[in-house]
């Protein structure tokens, strides 16, 4: 199978501060992988730093072959996506609006949605099942339903690889 995502002697951390080391990662595509572990020990900050949302400290990923320095951001957003576990910042978006954020990578600099984009955000909000919320706002919604929403939100971009935190 294809190596989708690639870590070599990754260190990861804050600043100086180091959380885990020498770590080596291989995903391939069509595979689900799963990091456990206990509270505190990186797992967050490992997802983190894999999308390239904090820096890594040491190390390297690949992503496709090519190294995650190399990404330009929409085009890396084409490659990975991403569910935390941080509160939403934008709580007076629409489901459909969250879902459709989804869509970004692919549209234009006006953020112009395409007859593609609209079915594929319909297609997510049918597989899981919110098409009953898509006009409630995001602070509406319980924990659960806004944990399915951002999972919608992944879905809906459309990449080979989807990183979800807890």
């Amino acid at each position: 199978k294809h190596t989708t995502l690639n870590a070599k002697d990754l260190t990861i951390g804050y600043g100086k501060k180091i959380v885990a080391q020498n770590i080596k990662l291989r995903l391939r595509s069509g595979e689900l992988t799963a990091i456990v572990g206990i509270n505190g020990i990186g797992k967050s900050t490992l997802l983190r730093t894999l999308a390239n949302l904090q820096p890594l400290l040491d190390g390297a990923i690949d992503i496709d072959g090519k190294s995650l320095k190399t990404y330009r951001p929409q085009e890396l957003a084409t490659k990975i996506s991403i569910v935390l576990t941080e509160p939403l910042s934008a709580k007076n978006l629409t489901v459909l609006e969250l879902i459709a954020l989804g869509r970004q990578p692919y549209t234009n600099w006006l953020g112009t949605l395409r007859q593609e984009d609209i079915v594929r955000i319909n297609a997510t909000l049918e597989m899981l099942d919110l098409i009953d919320l898509k006009d409630k706002k995001s602070y509406e919604l319980s924990d659960g339903q806004l944990q399915r929403v951002l999972l919608a939100r992944a879905l809906a971009q459309d990449t080979p690889i989807i990183l979800l935190d807890e």
